[in-house]
């Protein structure tokens, strides 16, 4: 029996790290935090599929691995896997920076949030 409460729990948490990098772009804040907000984001709401499923919720942040399990229950349309890798970076770059780290530009921090709010709602719609 899936577990919609704990699901909805993680969906609600990306949801809130998703509107905060909203309001972080609408501020013109800072990219790399905003990013990070979108890594955020998506992790969790990847990780609401596994709460679903009564599995449990690995403690890793790889957004590959995360969608590669999601995308076997729900089957995503309209996901740039590439965009995906890219927004998987915002979190190494955000914890561990160094000599190569950059932030992001506004308008990939347009695309990533865009990405993060397709997969928000196609996991709502899933569980819901």
């Amino acid at each position: 029996m899936p577990n919609q409460k704990l699901a909805l729990e993680w969906l609600t948490f990306a949801r809130k790290n998703l509107e905060t990098a909203q309001l972080l772009k609408r501020e013109n804040h800072y990219t790399d935090v905003i990013a990070f907000d979108i890594q955020q984001a998506t992790e969790k709401a990847l990780k609401a599929v596994y709460a679903y499923n009564n599995e449990s919720v690995p403690r890793l942040h790889a957004l590959d691995v995360l969608y590669n399990y999601a995308d076997k229950m729900i089957h995503f349309k309209n996901i740039d896997i590439k965009q995906l890798l890219i927004i998987n970076d915002y979190y190494i770059a955000e914890r561990y920076s160094g000599p190569k780290f950059s932030a992001p530009k506004i308008d990939e921090i347009s695309v990533s949030l865009d990405l993060a709010q397709t997969m928000i709602d196609q996991i709502s719609d899933h569980i819901t």
